[in-house]
């Protein structure tokens, strides 16, 4: 049960060991400190930085554990010289998040030459605030990188006169480039984070010292931020990097907001008889122009039979392991150029299936083990667009060089997708890996395995 300020007085007043002399200066350091959250948190303000939940979750994941010995280790390499060390029974146990910010807390106070009266039992939930309040915790799960990155947050925040430290609004301002930062949208939510912020803060009838260096420093993090918008724009918006765009195309891409080229492919048909090419180009283009809203499906026999079957033409296709000449032979070119950026681009896969046979020549070599097949009441390729925002395909023929190209242009929510494969794991099996790793730190990992009856 959550634990309201007044509860939490009450119970910090009885595990504290107080004596008499110190017992008036204590309760009033008790009273100024935690009258802030003795309001109900459907009161709070978003103001509060984190206050408003701060006295309510703390104890949420504070048993989620790491080995004590490396959490010491941690705390060491930041705090030079201090007197943290594991015994040979202590590691063999584990540090939970309390042990580790009341750790962190002792040090730092040791550090700065202070001293505190109070004990564990409220000197925890103090430091629990402070850290929030500052946002140095970027998680409340406790990992090895949770701890780097929170004395990270520490040192940048006391580096700039202990204003707290909120991720895309205080930082070093060498952090504010294109190599941690690669989506337009995810700057321009920044930038409204800041205005919001620094309107707050400009309203302030009396603002103090730290809020007046809160202000400055907004205000210079924001032009940093501008500047950055530019330099991705020119990088990565695809007005700028793809030419001789189509008029409804860029229209389109403005019209949707989409603001980067998320993955591409481009496969040469020149290997492919005359049906195949034809079937090939002809379902591809189906998709030219296309735009899916968040959570829609692309439903790829939808998509290839959206103007009627009679637009394709007979052709050599796989049946039953063997060659055979019917109906839409090459439509499987069509279905593997939308997989495979589509799977690389981190989109949800509904439906896919993969070839029985795989011929190298016909297929781009990028789509070993990320193929895809479709025949007409059977197979079928879908996928769902998880971006979060309207999802547009482009495709583009160049008949001269016998080559067409696949885009995906939208808004990615991920920071960074990487892509390891094909790792081939038998003969035939291939596997492909990918771990995505959202704006907030998060990294989703997940694979993909290919099985082949026979390879060409």
């Amino acid at each position: 049960m959550a634990k309201t300020g007044s509860n939490l007085i009450r119970e910090l007043k009885t595990k504290m060991k107080i004596t008499p002399s110190h017992r008036l200066a204590t309760m009033i350091l008790l009273t100024f400190l935690l009258l802030p959250f003795s309001v109900n948190e459907a009161k709070a303000s978003s103001t509060d930085y984190g206050r408003e939940f701060g006295l309510l979750v703390h104890q949420v994941n504070e048993n989620l554990a790491v080995p004590k010995a490396k959490g010491q280790q941690v705390l060491e390499s930041y705090f030079y010289g201090s007197p943290l060390k594991a015994s040979a029974y202590e590691a063999k146990q584990f540090m939970s998040q309390r042990d580790f910010l009341l750790g962190f807390e002792k040090l730092r106070l040791e550090a700065a030459g202070e001293k505190t009266i109070l004990g564990d039992g409220l000197l925890y939930p103090l430091t629990w605030l402070n850290v929030r309040r500052n946002n140095w915790l970027p998680d409340t799960r406790l990992t090895y990188k949770t701890m780097r990155e929170f004395l990270y947050r520490y040192s940048v925040s006391q580096k700039h006169g202990g204003i707290p430290y909120f991720e895309g609004l205080v930082l070093d301002k060498d952090e504010i480039n294109t190599g941690n930062y690669t989506s337009i949208n995810q700057v321009r939510d920044i930038n409204g984070n800041l205005s919001r912020r620094m309107s707050e803060l400009r309203r302030l009838v009396r603002p103090t010292k730290d809020q007046k260096l809160l202000l400055a420093s907004l205000v210079d993090y924001a032009a940093s931020f501008e500047q950055l918008g530019d330099e991705l724009r020119a990088l990565y918006h695809p007005l700028n990097i793809l030419p001789d765009l189509p008029d409804d195309i860029r229209q389109k891409i403005t019209e949707y907001d989409l603001n980067n080229v998320l993955d591409q492919i481009s496969y040469n048909y020149s290997r492919n008889n005359a049906n195949r090419i034809h079937n090939l180009i002809t379902g591809a283009m189906q998709l030219n122009g296309r735009v899916f809203q968040p959570d829609e499906v692309i439903d790829m026999e939808q998509e290839l039979g959206r103007d009627g079957w009679g637009i394709y033409k007979y052709g050599w296709v796989i049946l039953g392991g063997l060659e055979s000449w019917q109906f839409g032979g090459g439509l499987c070119g069509s279905a593997t150029i939308t997989f495979t950026p589509s799977w690389r681009a981190g989109l949800e896969i509904v439906k896919r299936f993969p070839h029985s046979v795989y011929y190298r020549s016909l297929y781009p070599e990028e789509s070993l083990g990320l193929d895809a097949t479709v025949y007409r009441g059977g197979k079928n390729l879908i996928i769902k667009n998880t971006t979060g925002s309207p999802l547009l395909y482009y495709v583009k023929n160049d008949p001269e060089k016998k080559e067409i190209t696949m885009y995906l242009i939208g808004n990615s929510p991920y920071r960074n997708i990487d892509i390891e494969g094909p790792i081939q794991t038998a003969w035939g099996t291939y596997k492909w890996i990918r771990r995505m790793e959202g704006f907030d730190g998060t990294v989703v990992e997940d694979e993909l395995v290919t099985r082949y009856g026979l390879m060409h």
